[in-house]
């Protein structure tokens, strides 16, 4: 049954049952639509709960140009000014280049978070439905489990990203978490915003089930254990809990298997001409497209959306650390060299969205190891060091494009980390604004110092658009500074 999912893999299915938690106008039983299956009956047996499956995948693609997915990648990367708007007249875009976002009227905004609480719900469905049925009706009576813990991998994804851009995710204390649903929306009723410390152990929750019971490996376009393993070290490196964070990703690192592992060479990472490139060991987890199946992102980064900074370009180019006398440049030119429109990280004819990969893995063991021992260990200058070497970095101990060595102090070693994942996913997921973000609240690092316009630290994270707001009876509460 397991290879089920590729005869399906790129048909058009859209769930009934997708409808988003707070853009529902009225009741579902108020609706009779034509040609539609009532999703109570939807996923019946193992055929209909792996083409749900399918369904809730697509979740990660594109429908059209407003459909707010690209921009859940690219707006971060805005507001961290690695990208820049192709549009100066569009207010709303020109709000995030300015770290100053607008409240209401968005589209970008308002679509990005739609559609993640979009793929949140056709889980629940999904989850719902497979519930309802006994393992007993799949050939692989195992399957009945993975299913559901590839739908919770799914689902915790995508609440990982409403927390980071809506949430105030580097705060556990804080009451500002997002609306975590765990069952279908059945109408427009909203409900209060859990804290972030509900929302980071619901996330985790639905990841241990991941870890426990997704496949092993399908592809990496499928879930599996290590995707799940992987990405609760990242939100355990989010949530401050380094020593967890550091011990996950150590495993990732060591024990997942030739599936799982730096590709040899960063350019061949981002080749885009064949389908089989879709097979490489650097990814952990991706969305792909194909010849006349489009992804989005694609066509954002550099097309009519967002483009490179000459701002971040320049600073890459340009920017050494002195360790000691030595000076370490930021990079050789993966920067110059990958990113952007016309190159290959987000080409066609086989465009794809990188949600994890293994350079970030070493980086967040890098990372939270050191914190974990509030110091430079060998195994976390290491961690550094391998992606560095990976990307031509030499050992000579001279200036230039250097591995750091073992003397570099703790504050230049985390700093070297941020700059390093800025580096090698630089536009890829907008990774490197909540990083800036996280240093800040954690170490007190000016943003200012990288984003000159990014001075309130309440508009680090987007606001919930006051439509959103008003069609739950405004029972959602706006986050600070937005009202």
């Amino acid at each position: 049954m397991k290879n089920i999912k590729f005869i399906y893999k790129y048909l058009i299915f859209l769930m009934v049952a997708s409808f988003t938690s707070c853009q529902l106008t009225k009741d579902i039983d108020d609706y009779e639509n034509l040609y539609t299956l009532n999703a109570f009956d939807a996923i019946s047996d193992a055929n209909s709960a792996e083409l749900a499956l399918v369904g809730v995948y697509s979740g990660f693609k594109q429908r059209s140009t407003a459909s707010g997915l690209p921009e859940l990648f690219i707006l971060p990367s805005i507001l961290s000014g690695v990208g820049t708007n192709n549009n100066p007249n569009d207010v709303e875009l020109q709000g995030y280049v300015t770290n100053n976002p607008i409240p209401q009227g968005s589209r970008s905004n308002l679509g990005a978070y739609t559609r993640m609480y979009d793929l949140v719900n056709r889980c629940n469905w999904l989850i719902q439905g497979m519930n309802d049925l006994d393992s007993s009706e799949f050939s692989d009576p195992d399957r009945h489990a993975e299913i559901l813990a590839e739908t919770k991998a799914m689902r915790a994804t995508a609440n990982f990203y409403l927390l980071r851009l809506w949430g105030q995710f580097y705060d556990s204390n804080s009451m500002y978490g997002i609306d975590v649903r765990t069952t279908p929306a059945l109408s427009n009723e909203a409900f209060p915003r859990n804290s972030v410390t509900e929302t980071y152990d619901i996330i985790l929750e639905d990841l241990d089930e991941a870890i426990t019971n997704a496949p092993d490996f399908i592809s990496k376009l499928d879930m599996s254990k290590v995707y799940a393993k992987a990405l609760k070290a990242k939100v355990l490196l989010y949530k401050g809990d380094y020593t967890q964070a550091a011990t996950l990703a150590k495993d990732v690192i060591d024990n997942s298997g030739s599936n799982f592992a730096l590709a040899p060479t960063y350019a061949e990472i981002f080749d885009n001409t064949t389908d089989a490139t879709f097979n490489s060991t650097e990814y952990v987890f991706i969305t792909g497209g194909g010849p006349g199946v489009f992804i989005g992102i694609e066509n954002f980064w550099g097309g009519f959306f967002a483009a490179p900074s000459p701002t971040f370009t320049g600073l890459i180019a340009s920017g050494v650390t002195d360790v000691n006398g030595q000076l370490i440049s930021y990079d050789g030119d993966r920067v110059s060299s990958m990113f952007g429109f016309t190159n290959f990280k987000f080409g066609r004819p086989y465009p794809r969205i990188y949600h994890l990969r293994m350079a970030e893995i070493y980086l967040i063991f890098a990372e939270a190891n050191a914190r974990a021992n509030n110091s430079v260990t060998s195994d976390a200058l290491g961690a550094l060091n391998m992606v560095r070497l990976r990307a031509g970095a030499t050992t000579t101990g001279g200036d230039g494009f250097e591995t750091y060595p073992a003397t570099i102090s703790l504050a230049q070693f985390l700093d070297a980390v941020r700059i390093e994942k800025m580096v090698e996913i630089s536009g890829e997921s907008g990774e490197e604004w909540f990083d800036l973000v996280r240093y800040h609240f954690v170490d007190g690092f000016d943003v200012t110092t990288i984003k000159e316009s990014a001075t309130n630290p309440d508009k680090y994270i987007l606001p919930i658009d006051l439509q959103t707001i008003e069609a739950g009876g405004n029972v959602i509460e706006q986050n600070p500074g937005y009202n």
